[in-house]
């Protein structure tokens, strides 16, 4: 049943991420269209993240309160309306409301560790974390690549860009929602009970469990300043790629692609090995550290394959970090909390991510691809450091 429960429960967010890989890497595209300047771009990017501020916590909390199952049913059919309002966006102001419901509904990620928390092993979970991990990577491989061909087939029958693409990610989040639908279980024991009704966000029993539980407040606080540095990274790389190196769609699909295979593979099949052997506080130094080297050589580098190499270290730290974390929070975050703990660490990265690519535009508009890469490495640098830190020894 476990198993059963687990592949679903990868399948559904696998789906759910292929639409998610389809949209967000061609958003700066789409939004230069419409004119769209560095900073407009950097919202447009960043608002999905901040509705996931407001919505993971909320989705963590209601999990705990009723069941794992009816909240990512509720949060893949919101996933499915945005994707569709996508996909007939002709102006910024669609394509900006647009984001703001896909965002609400891909605020689950929460919801899915915590449901992972319920049915695995504590030596288990940096495993499980990571294949949750390796279903965003594999998300990111295939949803480029589909998102040209789809581009591809509109451009054959004269209609905007984002048409096709928007509703081959709402057909793929509908499919999410019926597999779940008919084939999920419910996973939350049903002695577990929350201390109250109120959003995580709000309620200061949780803030105060966070920050007087230093490893916790410490990996929360290293999950912002990471996700701070790498979601502006995803915004300056498309248009970095666009206007040094002058890629198109189908570049950007193939560069994705490999960062994509990096990060599944060191997700899908070692993160647990070398969770095992190393710890995961190790997995975050040597991840961040990593992020840190490839964001300061990117402004340097002029060639296409040298642009490749660093990207390799991008992805080792995408492939190793943010399971880690997770997997720290998940074992000191105590059990009838951990779904809102869990939604609201989600959050804190969501806050990150909506600050991230607005950031990063701004310091791209202002200073070209040194001022954003070299601020994203600013913040993982200081990541690593706060991660050298961390006590493991309190867990």
């Amino acid at each position: 049943m476990r198993r059963t429960s687990l592949f679903v429960l990868f399948l559904t967010v696998f789906m759910d991420l292929i639409g998610f890989g389809m949209v967000i890497p061609f958003l700066p595209f789409y939004a230069r269209e419409y004119h769209a300047s560095g900073f407009v771009v950097g919202a447009i990017v960043g608002v999905y993240s901040i509705m996931q501020f407001f919505f993971a916590p909320v989705w963590g909390r209601l999990s705990d309160l009723h069941g794992r199952r009816p909240v990512i049913l509720m949060s893949l059919a919101t996933s499915c309306t945005g994707y569709l309002l996508f996909a007939f966006s002709q102006n910024l102001t669609m394509l900006f409301l647009a984001r703001v419901i896909a965002g609400a509904g891909g605020a689950n990620i929460g919801t899915a560790q915590a449901y992972i928390t319920d049915v695995t092993a504590p030596e288990e979970r940096a495993r499980y974390m990571g294949l949750i991990g390796a279903a965003f990577g594999a998300g990111f491989i295939l949803g480029p690549p589909l998102s040209v061909a789809a581009w591809m087939i509109g451009g054959r029958f004269h209609v905007h860009d984002n048409l096709v693409p928007g509703l081959l990610a709402s057909a793929l989040s509908l499919t999410a929602l019926v597999v779940a639908f008919t084939s999920l279980a419910e996973s939350k024991p049903p002695n577990l009970v929350p201390r109250g009704a109120v959003p995580p966000q709000f309620d200061k029993k949780i803030w105060s469990e966070v920050f007087t539980h230093a490893l916790l407040g410490a990996a929360i606080v290293t999950t912002f300043l990471t996700l701070l540095g790498v979601s502006g990274m995803e915004t300056s790389v498309t248009l970095h790629a666009r206007d040094r190196f002058h890629f198109a769609q189908k570049d950007l699909a193939y560069f994705f692609l490999f960062m994509g295979v990096v990060v599944v593979v060191i997700q899908g099949a070692l993160i647990g090995k070398f969770a095992k052997k190393l710890g995961e506080k190790t997995l975050v130094v040597i991840g961040t550290i990593a992020f840190t080297i490839g964001f300061a050589a990117v402004p340097m580098i002029y060639r296409v394959s040298l642009l490749y190499g660093v990207a390799f270290f991008i992805a080792i730290g995408q492939g190793l970090t943010y399971p880690s974390l997770t997997s720290l929070i998940s074992k000191a975050a105590p059990p009838q909390d951990r779904g809102s703990i869990l939604g609201l660490s989600t959050s804190v990265g969501s806050l990150a991510r909506f600050i991230g690519p607005i950031l990063s535009g701004f310091l791209y508009d202002q200073a070209g691809a040194r001022g954003a890469f070299y601020g994203a490495a600013v913040m993982t640098l200081l990541s690593f450091l706060i991660a050298s830190s961390l006590k493991v020894s309190e867990l």
